[in-house]
């Protein structure tokens, strides 16, 4: 198909594009499955939520033209119409956007987007190197940190989730409080060997940039388990969550930084 094309069909072999591309729209399926299995009825509210996430990642899926734009537009009026308009919570609207669709949904659209040049992102290399070593780590950090840090400064053996349907109170046992001070140790060890390696240009023991990544994803995995442990999230669903977040994370940081690696040795 002509690059002039609206729209690009889907890889389907085995290389990082294609899996990134499809662990990007797997994402985007298992929001839409989730917000459905946490909500009682099919109104007009979550049908306008519920569209807004389906075609942005079909956007993503197919490349069309001005996807990224476009399909962040989707997401901040969706949720506009849906919580504010049409559900009366504009409190609500102006939480979620901030610590919840610009972040979150941010992160599954731009980061391919910035590591994989079959993107055709109009921006020089090193602003786009910059752009995804920020957008991994606030996103590694934001995530790990926000999900953990209650639980692994619980004393009292409960805790507290905030989650779709209210508040829900769950009983922990010491083993999920450590499991969730080893998840965020993981997250900042592995996010400091990677501005280490990316950004300050060290040495360490053979260690690329996205072997750091590999190893703050790693946080996604235990806090899956941990939320299953105590009954938050099934564990199969957990481990998809943690598959999409490890694919995206570290296929993404791998062609970025070993293409780069690459161009520069040809260079010379």
């Amino acid at each position: 198909m002509s690059d002039d094309a609206p729209y690009q069909m889907p890889p389907t072999d085995t290389s990082r594009f294609s899996l990134v591309l499809w662990a990007q729209f797997g994402f985007f399926a298992m929001m839409l499955f989730e917000f459905s299995q946490n909500t009682d009825a099919m109104d007009s509210e979550n049908v306008v939520f519920f569209g807004a996430v389906l075609v942005t990642g079909l956007l993503q899926l197919l490349r069309v033209n001005n996807r990224r734009m476009i399909g962040m537009l989707l997401m901040v009026v969706g949720a506009t119409i849906s919580w504010g308009v049409i559900g009366g919570e504009m409190e609500m609207v102006i939480w979620g956007l901030i610590f919840f669709i610009i972040p979150f949904f941010g992160m599954a659209i731009f980061v391919p987007a910035l590591g994989f040049d079959e993107h055709g992102m109009e921006l020089p290399r090193a602003r786009r190197k910059v752009l995804l070593v920020v957008v991994m780590t606030f996103c590694m950090l934001f995530f790990v940190m926000g999900e953990n840090l209650g639980l692994a400064t619980t004393d009292d053996g409960t805790y507290e989730l905030e989650e779709m349907d209210g508040d829900v109170i769950y009983e922990v046992s010491d083993l999920n409080v450590n499991l969730a001070k080893a998840s965020i140790g993981l997250a900042v060890l592995g996010i400091l060997i990677f501005l280490a390696i990316a950004l300050g240009g060290m040495d360490l023991a053979g260690l690329r940039p996205w072997h750091g990544i590999a190893i703050a994803t790693t946080a996604a995995w235990i806090d899956g388990y941990n939320q299953s442990d105590f009954g938050s999230t099934p564990l199969v669903m957990a481990c998809l969550w943690a598959l999409m977040i490890t694919v995206m994370f570290v296929l993404t940081a791998c062609e970025f930084f070993e293409k780069g690696e690459e161009a520069t040795m040809e260079g010379e």
